[in-house]
């Protein structure tokens, strides 16, 4: 019994570093008004994130495995911290370390957990507006070599998609999740997740490339 609940709350802090990696619907600050004359290009660079939100996991009967929400019988709100360390370049390829710490509001035993990951995106930006896209794979394992990604070892646990707004010539960006999509893994099963939100900067560390 041991050994379950601490695989289980090993996969719980695994899913909810791949969950706060997608984000939710949250507001966006005017990030876009100081963007003139930024590019793909000046978007290149190494950035440190921070953010916070809420979550809920569902689960069976039992409380010993995660289960998709529509069937779940129960669900448990968590709250979370997360920070990240991500490398972007000239061409929109990013990859990011990011380390969540999660604990629940209420209805678990389980107490406070720290887990990290990987995340893998693509970019799209339009200068015009100071808006971008990026498309993400959040994996367990891997590793990032600047922002390429070496997939060894890797499990895939989601894939999702970001709207983003830029500012202070690049070097602040803002966003939100607009999609998500979570597909049954060792560390993650599909429909187990609802209701996350997560507001999220990254600010530029050091100069720019």
């Amino acid at each position: 019994m041991k050994l379950m609940k601490l695989r289980l709350a090993t996969g719980l802090g695994l899913l909810i570093l791949m969950a706060t990696m997608i984000g939710g619907a949250v507001r966006v600050s005017h990030a876009q008004d100081d963007q003139g004359g930024i590019t793909l290009a000046n978007l290149a660079g190494k950035f440190a994130a921070r953010g916070s939100g809420s979550l809920t996991l569902c689960f069976n009967a039992g409380h010993t495995a995660l289960q998709d929400c529509a069937t779940a019988p129960i669900v448990v709100p968590y709250n979370f911290a997360r920070i990240e360390q991500e490398t972007r370049d000239a061409a929109g390829n990013s990859c990011g370390v990011p380390t969540v710490t999660s604990a629940p509001v209420a209805g678990t035993t389980f107490p406070a957990g720290v887990s990290t990951g990987t995340m893998v995106g693509t970019t799209t930006f339009d200068p015009t507006t100071g808006r971008g896209t990026i498309s993400i794979n959040g994996y367990h394992g891997g590793t990032c070599i600047g922002a390429l990604f070496d997939s060894t070892g890797a499990i895939m646990t989601n894939t999702a998609t970001f709207t983003f707004l830029v500012s202070d010539s690049g070097n602040r960006i803002e966003a939100i999740s607009t999609s998500v999509s979570y597909i049954n893994s060792a560390f993650s099963v599909a429909g187990s997740v609802k209701g996350l939100v997560l507001s999220e900067t990254f600010i530029r560390q050091g100069t720019q490339n």
